[in-house]
C-alpha cells in the first residue's frame, strides 16, 4: 500500500469475485438511500422552509425505513458469510458492511423510523429555542430522543460494553468511555492551568480587532479566496449560511460546506469555514474507486476532527498564514490598516475563557469539550434529568472556565449535536484535536507545511486516499509510527504560544 492508490492503475481495490462483486451492488444502492436522506437533511438545515418539517420528519422517516430493510436483508447477509476477501479492500469491505449488518439488525424498523423522525423534529425546536433561549421549548423533544438513543445503544450492547461505549462507538469505532476519561483526565488539569496563566497574560491582545463590524460580503469573498487556495473544489462543492457549520457529502464530486455569519467580529465565520474545509477536502480526496461502498468516506469521526482541526488551527491561526493573506485582508477592512502583521497573529491566538465553543482558543476548546462529555454520559445513564440541564451546564461553565451564560442560547442550546441525537460525538473533537498535533507534527518533519498545496497532497497521500480501509488508529501509526499521545497536542500548545507571548517556560 505504498503511493497513492488513485493514481496507480495497476493497483487492484476489489476482487472480481461474484460475492464481493453482489456486495459491492447492494452497499451502492445502501449508499444511494443514504445520500438521499443527507441530501434532504441538508436542506432541512440551509433552505427548506420552516412550514415543511412536518413532511421532512416524514420524508427523512420513510428512507430511514427504507434503509433499514435494505440494510438488514437475509440476501445481504448471505453475501457476507459467502463473501471471500483476496485483498486489502476485500477485507474491509466485509468488514465495515458486517459491522454495519450487526447492528442494524438488532434494531427494529419501527424505533428506526421513530428516531429519524424524532431528531428531525428535534432539529427544528432546536433551531426555534435557541432562537429565543429558550430551553423549556427544547425539553421535551431531548427527552424523546436521548430516549430513543439509550434505546438504540442497549439493543446494540456487547459483553463488557457501557451504553456510554456504544454511542462512542458510533462515532469511532473500538472507541470507550473509560479510554476517553483516561484521556480527558490526564489532560484536563494541565488545560485548566494554562488557561487561568495564559489568558491573564493574553488578555487584551484583540481588543482592536474585536467585535469592529465587517462587512459581511468581503469577509465571504476572503473566506472563499482561503478555501480555494486549500484546494477545496468549488465544482465538487459549495459554501452556504446555517445555524450551525457543518460538512456533508454525497460522494468526492459533491462535498457541500456551511459556515455562519457575524457581521460584527470577523474570526467566528473565518475559522468554521476553514475548519469546515478541512472535513471537505478529506471527502473530496478519497480515492473515487471506493465511491458507493460504505468505505467511501473518511474513517472515524477523530481522524475526520484531526483534519479540520489542523486546517483551522494549526494552519489558520498560525504566524507563517497571516504572513502571506494578512495584507490582503487589511485591504479589504480598512480598520485594520494600523494593526500590524504580529498584533494580528496575536489576536486570533487570545486565551480567554468563554461561552461559545466554536469560537473559543485551542487552549480553552478542551475544556468545553469535557463538560458536554461529562455533562452527555451521565444524561445516558439518566444520572442527570432533563430539566436540570441548563443548571447543570451553567454550573460546569463557572467551575471549569470560570464564566456562566446569561442565557440559554449561549449555554446549552449553543450545539446542534443532541437534536440530531449525536451523543458520542463531542470527544472526538478533543481526541481529533489531539491527534491533528500528532499529524502536523510527522508533516512538518517530511514537508514545508506553508505550502497550502504540499500539505493538502501529504494528507490526501497520507489519510484522504484511504476512506475507510484503515481505521483511524491504524492511519495514526502507519503516520506517526505511534498510537495517540496528548504530548504533542502540549508541545504544540507550549512553542506556539511561547513564541507569539515570549510565555516563560
Amino acid at each position: 500500500m505504498n503511493g497513492q492508490m488513485s493514481g496507480n492503475k495497476k493497483l487492484k481495490v476489489f476482487s472480481k469475485n461474484k460475492h464481493i462483486q453482489e456486495l459491492l451492488r447492494v452497499s451502492g444502492e445502501l449508499e444511494d438511500v443514504s445520500c438521499a436522506a443527507g441530501l434532504l437533511s441538508w436542506d432541512q438545515e440551509t433552505y427548506m422552509p420552516p412550514k415543511g418539517a412536518g413532511a421532512r420528519a416524514k420524508q427523512l422517516a420513510t428512507l430511514a425505513g427504507i434503509y433499514h430493510d435494505k440494510a438488514t436483508s437475509r440476501e445481504l447477509g448471505k453475501l457476507i458469510r459467502r463473501a471471500k476477501p483476496q485483498n486489502i479492500y476485500d477485507k474491509a469491505l466485509v468488514r465495515e458492511r458486517e459491522r454495519a449488518y450487526r447492528k442494524e439488525t438488532k434494531l427494529p424498523k419501527k424505533l428506526v423510523e421513530e428516531l429519524s423522525e424524532a431528531t428531525s423534529k428535534a432539529f427544528n425546536i432546536w433551531q426555534r429555542a435557541k432562537k429565543e433561549g429558550d430551553f423549556s421549548l427544547f425539553e421535551k423533544d431531548l427527552g424523546r430522543v436521548l430516549k430513543l438513543m439509550v434505546q438504540v445503544a442497549k439493543l446494540l450492547r456487547r459483553k463488557g460494553q457501557t451504553v456510554y461505549d456504544v454511542l462512542l462507538d458510533d462515532y469511532e469505532h473500538g472507541l470507550t468511555e473509560k479510554e476517553v476519561e483516561r484521556v480527558f483526565g490526564e489532560i484536563k488539569p494541565k488545560l485548566t492551568t494554562l488557561a487561568k496563566r495564559w489568558s491573564k497574560i493574553t488578555a487584551g491582545a484583540d481588543i482592536k480587532i474585536a467585535n469592529k463590524g465587517y462587512e459581511w460580503k468581503k469577509q465571504w469573498d476572503f473566506g472563499m479566496r482561503v478555501i480555494k487556495d486549500m484546494g477545496y473544489d468549488l465544482d465538487a462543492g459549495r459554501q452556504d449560511i446555517s445555524a450551525h457549520p457543518f460538512t456533508t457529502g454525497f460522494g468526492t464530486g459533491d462535498v457541500r460546506i456551511t459556515t455562519w455569519k457575524n457581521e460584527q467580529d470577523l474570526r467566528p465565520a473565518l475559522f468554521s469555514t476553514i475548519h469546515e474545509t478541512g472535513h471537505a477536502l478529506y471527502e473530496q480526496g478519497i480515492d473515487p474507486r471506493l465511491e458507493r461502498t460504505i468505505l467511501g468516506g473518511g474513517t472515524g469521526l477523530v481522524m475526520h476532527e484531526s483534519q479540520s482541526r489542523l486546517w483551522e488551527n494549526m494552519v489558520g491561526k498560525s504566524e507563517w498564514f497571516w504572513k502571506k493573506y494578512f495584507p490582503s485582508l487589511k485591504s479589504q477592512f480598512p480598520g485594520l490598516k494600523k494593526i500590524t502583521n504580529d498584533e494580528f497573529v496575536r489576536a486570533v491566538n487570545v486565551v480567554r475563557p468563554s461561552l461559545i465553543r466554536v469560537e473559543a482558543d485551542e487552549v480553552t476548546y478542551g475544556l468545553h469539550i469535557i463538560v458536554r462529555f461529562e455533562i452527555e454520559r451521565e444524561l445516558v445513564k439518566g444520572k442527570i434529568k432533563i430539566k436540570d440541564l441548563p443548571k447543570i451546564w451553567n454550573q460546569k461553565y463557572k467551575e471549569l472556565l470560570g464564566v456562566t451564560p446569561e442565557n440559554d442560547r449561549e449555554g446549552v442550546l449553543q450545539d446542534v449535536h443532541w437534536a440530531h441525537g449525536s451523543f458520542g460525538y463531542f470527544p472526538t473533537y478533543l481526541l481529533g484535536t489531539m491527534m491533528a498535533a500528532q499529524i502536523f507534527a510527522t508533516a512538518q518533519k517530511q514537508i514545508d507545511v506553508t505550502n497550502l498545496k504540499a500539505l493538502r497532497e501529504w494528507l490526501r497521500k497520507n489519510i484522504h486516499q484511504y476512506g475507510k480501509v484503515y481505521t483511524s488508529s491504524e492511519l495514526l501509526k502507519r503516520i506517526t509510527g505511534e498510537p495517540l499521545n496528548p504530548k504533542y497536542f502540549m508541545e504544540y500548545l507550549q512553542n506556539k504560544f511561547n513564541a507569539l507571548y515570549n510565555f516563560p517556560q
